[in-house]
């Protein structure tokens, strides 16, 4: 394609090119290996080619989550194993060690299984368009470049039968997974004490049994991850979203205000239990962000599904603070395209935003989702190809994350 054919940056068919061409040359995106760096390098050449300063960042991070979820539940479905054998005590430390250690994971709060694995280097892409005198709001974009495993975890009938959402209200916790793990997890603990404590009885039993099928579940699933070791393409998953911050950079930069402050982050290490957000959560939070001029928005999956307004919280939904829901209304009444874009509280895993709500940052994602399966079409599946995406739902996408871009700027600093 000649230069003069090529479509501008801001254009949802440049982004498309784009996605063509990192997939042709770093096609196993695996957190902190080389390819994903490549990636991460050639984004950073299409931030400077709009005069937007970037560069990249390092940091280190765990790089396999599944890994991590099958030693975190393999130590509670040994501690299950060995309290059905008669040791109390032992399954006791287990159970407790697995479960609290997946509720800091989860949160983002603090490590400890984890750091089991070695923590290998990565990087996240950091473009920035900074105000002119002094800065009022910092509005930060954040897609991911890195690509997932894949595994029977995420056929489509696991996903849609793992997310449907049961009719009684009182049952919807049922959908996260991962709270139905980690929970029977303590809830084993505490039978573990009451066995220790002499208390015995049929009923507790069948309670243990019943306790034990969450953590056992998310064992052999992740672990079956761990062992196929297949890597997806992630044309949707995330390469949307970064191709996305461009398109974003390329519409916002020429017109944005003097007192904010655009920037526009590709993390790598996503995949991995959202690292590179992680570290920059951590790093920001030291003082370079004010939380109370930050918001921060994750883009992660822009296609294959349709465009909806995510609440993280992995273990329990996360509120998103009043004002980003206003700006967003706003901005969903602006165009009849936008009509379908609702809340969606997401089932399991995270989304970047995740570790800046952890270190006190107002945020949000936007992500596609398929509403019959409860994920986008495709996710972490081969097929997550880029024949496989929907440019007219990544069009769409685009148009309204400029439109809520527009609409948080004028919910907290006014027209």
């Amino acid at each position: 394609m000649s230069a003069s054919s090529t479509p501008p940056r801001a254009s949802s068919e440049y982004a498309l090119g784009l996605i063509r061409e990192i997939l042709d040359a770093c096609p196993r995106r695996l957190a902190g290996s080389a390819s994903e760096r490549r990636a991460h390098e050639r984004l950073r050449d299409e931030f400077t080619g709009l005069g937007v300063d970037a560069q990249l960042e390092p940091f280190r991070f765990n790089t396999h989550l599944y890994a991590t979820l099958a030693l975190h539940f393999g130590v509670a479905t040994l501690g299950a194993a060995l309290l059905f054998l008669g040791h109390p005590g032992v399954a006791l430390a287990l159970h407790l060690l697995a479960g609290i250690s997946y509720v800091g994971d989860s949160t983002r709060r603090f490590y400890l299984l984890r750091r089991l694995f070695p923590w290998k280097p990565s990087q996240n892409l950091v473009a920035t368009a900074p105000a002119n005198g002094d800065m009022r709001l910092r509005v930060v974009l954040v897609g991911h470049v890195d690509a997932a495993y894949t595994g029977v975890l995420f056929h489509p009938r696991v996903v849609s039968q793992a997310t449907k959402v049961p009719k009684l209200r009182a049952l919807q916790f049922l959908r996260r997974s991962l709270l139905l793990a980690t929970g029977g997890t303590l809830l084993l603990a505490v039978i573990d004490a009451l066995t220790l404590a002499g208390i015995s009885a049929p009923a507790l039993w069948i309670v243990a049994a019943l306790c034990c099928v969450g953590p056992v579940m998310a064992f052999v699933l992740n672990a079956e991850v761990v062992l196929r070791d297949e890597v997806v393409p992630g044309a949707n998953d995330n390469l949307t979203g970064s191709a996305a911050t461009v398109c974003l950079a390329a519409r916002l930069v020429p017109r944005k205000r003097d007192d904010v402050e655009l920037t526009f982050v590709v993390t790598g290490a996503e995949e991995a239990g959202t690292g590179g957000a992680y570290g920059l959560a951590r790093d920001r939070a030291q003082g370079a962000w004010r939380r109370e001029d930050t918001v921060v928005v994750a883009i992660d999956g822009l296609s294959n599904g349709e465009l909806m307004r995510v609440a993280d919280g992995e273990l329990f939904p996360i509120p998103v603070a009043p004002w980003i829901d206003h700006a967003l209304d706003r901005a969903v009444a602006s165009d009849p395209r936008f009509a379908r874009i609702a809340p969606f509280a997401i089932p399991a895993g995270a989304t970047d935003t995740m570790p800046f709500l952890a270190f006190g940052y107002d945020g949000i994602a936007l992500a596609c989702v398929d509403p019959t399966l409860g994920a986008p079409r495709h996710y972490h599946r081969p097929s997550d190809t880029l024949e496989n995406l929907d440019p007219a739902q990544l069009a769409v996408s685009i148009d309204f994350i400029e439109r809520a871009v527009d609409e948080l700027i004028r919910e907290r600093l006014g027209a």
